[in-house]
């Protein structure tokens, strides 16, 4: 019985996701807009939960600039959506004619691939960043790490996008793979900023505590690769603008232990996002709980 339930889901998915493999670049984007715009006005508890958030974000907002924000989002949402299930239809072509990166991302880019040398690149969720997965596998060596969705079916389809152009797809328990593939000059994509309740530590991330994943700096500490940092843009009529910053490789002298080292690290990517989401921060995922877990509080620090 569970796994008809499934299949319909599936069914259900399928078809919102055929349009954006037969129309043309231009009406997808138009579609995934139209699509945003009708679930808006039935979508309270999400744009609620967007509101909550850039409150803490942006507490000098007035109520008018966090409504006008909120709506701005879901335009974006509109943009990811096509983005994401057209994806796997990109080619180097259209790459060519499409993708923006500035003078310093290039020689941040070509000065890593001379070096050879495997690279955790750090993205969140913001910006357009399923266009990042699919250029991962035809301008680089690359690989992501990828989450098994529930339905089997859904999942096999995500699989199935997301590894259209090469990208080789490691499951999250699988760290072994991701710390072979790194040394042989993989670049992985880490999208790192989900929630990451217990098994995070809390670091500051748009004036609050945000539970986080160290899975990037402990790789990087690991392994000895270089980090970037990635945010990929939708731009203005469909360009997607890339913009890399180099963080670095892992200094195991910085700090006297293992610990304090990843902190700096984990410390220092989600700045780098917080800094990125202050430039665009439409095109931030203000819609998931990014702060669900807080630290407990205690009489001590009360």
């Amino acid at each position: 019985m569970k796994q008809i339930g499934y299949f319909l889901s599936f069914l259900i998915v399928y078809l919102f996701y055929f349009p954006f493999k037969i129309l043309p670049y231009k009406w997808c984007l138009a579609y995934g807009v139209f699509l945003t715009k009708l679930i808006y006005p039935l979508d309270k508890k999400h744009r609620k939960v967007a509101a909550d958030n850039i409150r803490f974000a942006f507490p000098a907002y007035t109520e008018d600039q966090i409504f006008n924000l909120v709506n701005a989002h879901y335009r974006h949402l509109g943009i990811l959506l096509a983005h994401t299930l057209w994806a796997p239809r990109m080619t180097r072509k259209w790459l060519q004619e499409n993708l923006i990166v500035d003078a310093e991302s290039l020689k941040i880019e070509e000065e890593t691939k001379k070096q050879g040398v495997g690279v955790i690149l750090i993205s969140g969720h913001f910006g357009t960043w399923e266009i990042l997965v699919q250029f991962l596998g035809i301008r680089m060596k690359g690989g992501g790490i990828y989450k098994k969705v529930r339905n089997p079916f859904v999942d096999q389809l995500l699989r199935r996008m997301r590894s259209k152009n090469g990208v080789v797809l490691v499951p999250v328990q699988e760290s072994t793979q991701v710390i072979k593939l790194l040394k042989q000059g993989y670049w992985i994509g880490f999208g790192a900023d989900q929630n990451a309740g217990k098994a995070g530590i809390f670091v500051p991330f748009m004036n609050r505590q945000a539970s986080t994943f160290v899975g990037p700096a402990l790789m990087a500490y690991l392994t000895g690769a270089k980090m970037l940092y990635y945010s990929v843009l939708a731009g203005e009529g469909g360009k997607v603008i890339v913009r890399v910053k180099d963080l670095g490789f892992v200094d195991k002298k910085l700090y006297p232990s293992k610990d304090d080292v990843i902190r700096h690290y984990t410390e220092l990517w989600t700045k780098t996002l917080e800094e990125e989401v202050k430039l665009f921060p439409e095109q931030y995922f203000w819609v998931h709980r990014r702060w669900r877990t807080q630290p407990q509080v205690t009489e001590n620090n009360q």
